[in-house]
């Protein structure tokens, strides 16, 4: 084996345009598209997931064409090799210019893009003219993965995606079929999209004059394609472990992304360990076979993560894959902007864990531009990943079930709307709230599957609360029914025993009944009995205190003012008058406490909605200066102030300066006033600390380290306010990391 750490086996990517060498096993392939395109300038590249359509393209008809095996008169081509993309014609022109000016400015291109959506194929024929003339060159267009036009145009709700999709199809047809300049084009395209072409005027024509349908390899290529770069750089093969590949190959889907993953770990294990030995079965079974090779990569790049960044992937990968309607897991590319939203996660953090997946040889992410935007596209590299990593398929099932529970309680909802349908219940309900408690849905997440995220919330909240009432309800009389009952047994047993024993009179046994209970309901029934009986006073006694001793304990339990005033009624109804209740020192402290505390929650009620208008107020500005004002508010609860630390976290910028010098615990010259400090004294020029909020006195440049010698190019400013983040002393000089905004 090759001391080199050069791999020769390229994993799940395809092959490029300069690994030709490392390419077997398709030369008759290629001699058969050279042969179409000599025949026609359009081609249609058309296979199953994994067919290797891309690399055929890149290694093998490239190269060939560069030969000069098409064009007898001239070897120089123009290269152009794109995807579709969420801006097709954007990206054709990109792609154009690049080739011809690999510093192109964003400007130039959008310009371009505005030419050629005026005069068509001439706007692009006109800038390629002068290479042919100069330099005889032959033009190549290679758009590949040509169903992103379908997933990414075609299923926007916006009709220009839909308008932009038909000019890119027709520019791409019309370069092939004018005369001016040799031009050619040839797609890529998984074979179970060829039914959504007919949506293109023109373009199921030219896909019947010229489509390639890409042939799984037969066994002597496969060797070639297992064997062949190995031995170009020097390694050894176990003619058992080509038979083993091969045989496996024909049981799973993905061969030639899976056979390449697969000897890819094996030269790296190999290589790693330092060895000289053959590639082998022992090594093959340690990798995991074909089956299971790529899941267990995948699971390495997850056990290289934390426990925060974990649950980030799982929410990562769940949102760049979904079921279609034929139930298939596929790929569903994302915008790193949208993914940002979806997970509350900083762009560094998430370009953390979308690297891990990159780095190493893995391949497994992929990261694209986005036309003229800053934003950038990420997807899986293959959707063999999604077919053979255990945990990203158990992930997907997870989503799926998630976003079948949602959609079925949107059509819940508009059924509820147009009075199809009652509010949840039942079991229906509990399936609902169980979904909503477990896997807490949120706007953005909501928006991919169905827009009434807002509405279904309000129908499932409505349902909840009319569901809980009928549950209370419920208890309550089974409860009731069953005190009833015991109520029965009970009295039957003392009837008898009163009959054959003692028979006492009927007030004693109604007494009697009343006591064994010891309720406010037994005690009621018997005075409503016996009014003037034996027994009548003490029972009076009895429900004059429990009636208000339980009203007390209602409200110190529910502590709203409803609760404090049902008690105040309850007392003076049964004291008749507060100087009465007066006479009783409990009654009378506890009576005092709910008229303070009426007064007490009704302020606090008045603050609670004061607090909640000036968070929300702090939200929707979403800036530095509104979440300190939020906190240094005094006149508010600050029941969001955690919150508001943890926004101005997110997005304030920390940087670090010299405040002063130290003379008794004062700083003469402040570059900073301290205007709040949470829960004690301070005055103005004291040495601030930690979440203290301050406001700039002096301008003064901010720094990246506390060292203070490399500027962030920031500068605090005057009457701006800062949060202090920590505080650092060295002799008497104060140096202070702040958060300011960018």
């Amino acid at each position: 084996m090759s001391n080199s750490p050069f791999n020769p086996y390229v994993g799940l990517r395809p092959f490029r345009d300069d690994e030709n060498l490392l390419f077997f096993g398709r030369d008759e392939q290629t001699l058969e598209l050279l042969q179409r395109l000599h025949a026609n300038r359009f081609v249609a590249v058309v296979g199953s997931s994994g067919s290797g359509k891309s690399s055929l393209i890149r290694a093998g008809l490239i190269p060939a064409l560069k030969g000069g095996f098409l064009v007898e008169n001239s070897s120089q081509w123009l290269i152009a090799i794109m995807k579709p993309g969420q801006n097709p014609v954007y990206n054709l022109a990109a792609t154009i210019l690049s080739q011809i000016n690999p510093k192109i400015e964003t400007s130039e291109i959008q310009a371009f893009v505005i030419r050629i959506k005026k005069e068509g194929v001439s706007a692009i024929l006109d800038v390629i003219e002068p290479l042919r003339e100069n330099k005889n060159s032959n033009f190549f267009l290679l758009i590949d993965q040509f169903e992103e036009l379908f997933r990414f145009s075609l299923k926007q709700k916006d009709a220009s995606f839909k308008t932009e999709a038909i000019d890119f199809v027709n520019l791409i047809l019309k370069l092939s079929e004018q005369k001016r300049i040799p031009f050619y084009v040839v797609l890529t395209m998984r074979s179970d999209f060829i039914g959504d072409c007919a949506q293109f005027f023109g373009l199921p024509e030219a896909l019947n004059k010229s489509q390639y349908l890409v042939p799984r390899l037969n066994r002597l290529e496969l060797k070639k394609v297992i064997e062949g770069p190995a031995k170009l750089y020097g390694g050894k093969f176990n003619t058992a472990l080509t038979s083993q590949l091969i045989n496996d190959l024909g049981e799973v889907k993905d061969e030639l992304p899976l056979v390449q993953h697969a000897l890819m770990r094996m030269w790296d294990h190999k290589h790693g360990a330092g060895t000289n030995g053959e590639l082998n079965l022992e090594g093959y079974k340690q990798i995991g076979g074909i089956e299971n090779a790529l899941s267990i990569h995948a699971d390495e790049a997850l056990k290289e993560l934390k426990p925060d960044e974990l649950l980030l992937a799982k929410a990562l990968f769940q949102a760049l894959t979904t079921i279609d309607e034929n139930g298939r897991k596929i790929r569903r590319p994302a915008k790193l902007s949208d993914l940002k939203e979806l997970t509350n996660a900083s762009e560094e953090k998430l370009l953390g864990v979308i690297n891990n997946f990159i780095k190493n040889n893995r391949s497994f992410l992929i990261i694209d531009n986005i036309g003229d935007s800053d934003d950038k596209l990420i997807d899986i590299s293959h959707e063999s990943l999604i077919r053979h990593w255990k945990t990203l398929n158990n992930w997907v099932d997870e989503e799926s079930k998630a976003a079948l529970q949602y959609t079925r309680l949107c059509d819940a909802y508009v059924a509820h709307k147009e009075n199809r349908k009652d509010l949840l219940s039942g079991r229906e309900f509990e399936i609902a709230q169980e979904w909503f408690e477990k896997f807490k849905p949120n706007k953005i997440w909501a928006a991919r599957y169905n827009d009434n995220f807002g509405e279904g919330m309000k129908y499932l909240s409505d349902s909840a609360k009319v569901y809980n009432i009928q549950k209370r309800n419920a208890r309550r009389i089974k409860r009731i029914k069953k005190g009833s009952l015991y109520s029965l047994i009970l009295l039957a047993f003392i009837g008898l025993f009163s009959y054959f024993l003692l028979q006492p009179s009927i007030e004693q046994i109604d007494w009697m009944t009343a006591k064994s209970e010891n309720s406010v309901e037994s005690f009621t029934n018997y005075l409503e009995s016996h009014p003037k009986g034996d027994y009548s006073k003490i029972a009076k006694n009895f429900l004059d205190s429990v009636s208000v001793q339980q009203a007390w304990l209602v409200a110190e339990k529910d502590n709203t003012v409803k609760a404090y005033q049902k008690y105040l009624n309850v007392a003076a109804t049964e004291k008749d008058s507060l100087n009465n209740i007066l006479k009783y020192s409990k009654f009378a402290k506890d009576t005092l406490t709910a008229i303070s505390r009426i007064d007490s929650l009704k302020d606090k009620l008045t603050n609670s909605k004061m607090d909640n208008d000036a968070w929300q107020a702090a939200i929707d500005e979403n800036s530095l200066a509104a979440y300190l004002k939020y906190i240094k508010n005094d006149s508010l609860l600050g029941t969001h102030n955690d919150d508001a630390y943890k926004e101005i976290q997110k997005i304030g910028k920390s940087g670090f300066l010299y405040c002063g010098k130290v003379v008794n615990n004062r700083i003469p010259d402040p570059i900073f006033d301290i205007i709040y400090r949470k829960d004690s004294e301070f005055k103005a020029d004291e040495v601030p600390q930690a979440n203290d909020i301050v406001r700039a006195v002096k301008n003064r440049y901010i720094y990246r380290d506390q060292a203070v010698n490399s500027k962030s190019g920031n500068s605090v400013v005057v009457n701006q306010i800062y949060l202090i983040k920590s505080v650092n002393l060295q002799a008497n000089a104060v140096f202070v990391e702040i958060i300011y905004e960018p």
